[in-house]
């Protein structure tokens, strides 16, 4: 059983020290909005990480170097400063047809086809196809290098083993050899991908190290695949449970931004957030210690029903999704534009193209994470 699971099993409340973890699950959209927000709540991940590995205590210099990205500090700081041109709405925007190309030719492949798998035949193929335009890399580029990225989000779990740590850290190797041919040729011969960007940016007067370049850009590939294709599969397997929202759908398609704003709040890619308190802190009345972890239980409090009427219900009309399935403060996802436009064009388009599709049965399996809610498959047919 799960910490959030556990939270209410033992009737935690919107904040329980669940003892076995030793973390604070937070369940309250508004404690979990507050963490959000205060910069005395940080993200430390690998200075937890060591420790608990005993006697592993060298990380891979690249895995290192990618997890910094994720912590508080000059890593994070620099990481957000040299892609935000590339990831802005207005940038996305650009993109958007594009986007929108890659889908139409996904499900291009699928039209003869009775039956299929939305994870596997859709999902991937999109973000599949975006992060090579987004690289400049080509489709296969772009499959070679998401093979990698697979193995490296082990990281991100609440306890990846040391194992993990290991086979994520020869990714990490087998992503570099792979990308740094790249490098220099982007250089000589620049375009408006990413890889050119990082390539000819200079921040106090200098080039980015070849190091931290390819650590941003693996961030990139973990980042832009996974979390992107589940948002697709976990709505499209919403809509297709509320037949009458797909219908609202399919006849407005205006509607699908607010239908993933919607899936956001019920079904995020992303199960949980965690933060340290850096100094004693109150939530909810209840008091949380200097260095205490805490587990962001996003699904709990996407479903707050002191934030949300009918919390359970799944309408693509609601007036205020105020989801926090992009975290918030200074690690706001700065990819949420990108995912929000890759899911809207994809689930815009499958409805419309596939007007009679159904589930091709509701024996359906999620991937054993706690960080993440992403399913195995989704099997739908032709009815």
């Amino acid at each position: 059983m799960n910490a959030r699971l556990r939270a209410f099993a033992d009737g935690g409340g919107p904040v329980h020290h669940d003892r076995e973890m030793d973390v604070y699950v937070i369940s309250s959209h508004e404690a979990a909005k507050t963490v959000l927000a205060d910069p005395a709540f940080v993200t430390d991940r690998l200075d937890r990480l060591l420790p608990r590995l005993g006697g592993f205590d060298e990380l891979p210099s690249l895995l290192n170097a990618m997890l910094r990205l994720f912590m508080d500090g000059p890593a994070h700081d620099r990481f957000r400063l040299t892609v935000t041109r590339d990831l802005a709405p207005k940038r996305i925007e650009e993109m958007r047809p594009r986007i929108g190309a890659i889908a139409e030719a996904a499900l291009d492949g699928l039209r003869d086809r009775p039956a299929f798998d939305i994870v596997a035949d859709l999902a991937y193929p999109v973000t599949a196809g975006v992060i090579a335009e987004l690289l400049d890399i080509g489709v296969e580029g772009a499959r070679a290098l998401l093979g990698f990225a697979s193995r490296i989000f082990a990281v991100l779990e609440l306890r990846p083993d040391e194992q993990q740590l290991l086979d994520a850290g020869e990714a990490v190797r087998d992503c570099a050899t792979f990308l740094l041919p790249l490098l220099p040729e982007r250089s000589a011969n620049p375009g408006r991908d990413l890889i050119s960007s990082l390539v000819t940016l200079e921040l106090d007067g200098a080039p980015l190290p070849i190091e931290e370049t390819l650590t941003i850009i693996v961030q990139i590939l973990i980042a832009g695949h996974e979390p992107p294709a589940h948002l697709i599969a976990n709505g499209a397997l919403e809509l297709l449970r509320h037949p009458a929202q797909a219908r609202r759908v399919r006849d407005d398609p205006r509607l699908a931004a607010s239908a993933v704003e919607e899936i956001l709040r019920l079904d995020s890619p992303i199960g949980y957030l965690s933060r340290t308190a850096t100094e004693d802190a109150v939530l909810a009345g209840n008091p949380i210690p200097k260095g205490a972890q805490l587990v962001l239980d996003l699904a709990a409090a996407n479903r707050d029903p002191a934030r949300y009427d009918a919390p359970d219900r799944f309408d693509v009309l609601r007036p205020d999704p105020g989801h926090l399935s992009f975290g918030g403060g200074a690690h706001y996802c700065i990819g949420r534009a990108l995912g929000r436009a890759e899911a809207e064009e994809t689930l815009r388009r499958l409805f419309v193209r596939f007007p009679d599709l159904v589930l091709a049965g509701e024996d359906l399996t999620t991937r054993p994470s706690a960080a993440f809610h992403a399913l195995d498959r989704l099997p739908v047919r032709r009815a």
